[in-house]
């Protein structure tokens, strides 16, 4: 649903609120009859114009939601990468690429936990990778190793150029058998 059908749906669930007020505190007895009598010999005379453009007002929205209701969406088409073969297009998600990136680096001593991000721009397309790492591998080295083995992985595997692999380190993991290693030594 577009935004103009959402401000419109808006307005009219506004209006039937006030009108179901109405109608609950006219019915039920808790307003005299006589206050609403005015208005209603109104419309019944014909002769303010306003209540008739009202009335067709929410005969023209309240058909616009029914034959809505009956349209097909369309499909939804996934984010991801396009590319034209001599077959034809070929789209791959940008999970399948963040599934690819994570395999690789896995692979890569060092890392504990990470999480993966895919941009893809008309200049290039780029991961971010956001490690935790144990500690123990020299960064420069992981994180060198990250980026290559990363980018080589998803061009070898997707066909996709990789233009950047970003590297973030977000902690270093706790050990956890490092206090029980500290008493002993």
């Amino acid at each position: 649903m577009n935004l103009f059908d959402r401000f419109i749906l808006t307005i009219y669930s506004f209006a039937l609120i006030i009108l179901s007020c109405i109608a609950i505190t006219a019915f039920s007895g808790w307003i005299s009859p006589d206050v609403f009598a005015p208005y209603i010999d109104q419309m019944l005379a014909g002769t303010n114009i306003t209540y008739l453009i009202v009335a067709i007002i929410f005969l023209v929205v309240s058909l616009r939601f029914f034959f809505s209701s009956f349209r097909r969406s369309k499909p939804k088409v996934e984010r991801g990468i396009r590319q034209r073969s001599e077959l034809g297009e070929v789209n791959i998600t940008i999970q399948t690429i963040q599934t690819i990136a994570e395999r690789a680096a896995r692979r890569v001593k060092g890392v504990r936990d990470m999480k993966t991000t895919v941009k893809a721009l008309e200049s290039g397309n780029i991961i971010t990778l956001r490690v935790s790492v144990d500690g123990e591998t020299p960064l420069p080295d992981l994180t060198q190793q990250l980026q290559a083995g990363v980018k080589e992985q998803v061009e070898g595997i997707a066909g996709v150029v990789i233009s950047e692999v970003e590297v973030v380190v977000t902690e270093v993991a706790q050990q956890e058998n490092y206090a029980a290693r500290k008493r002993v030594e």
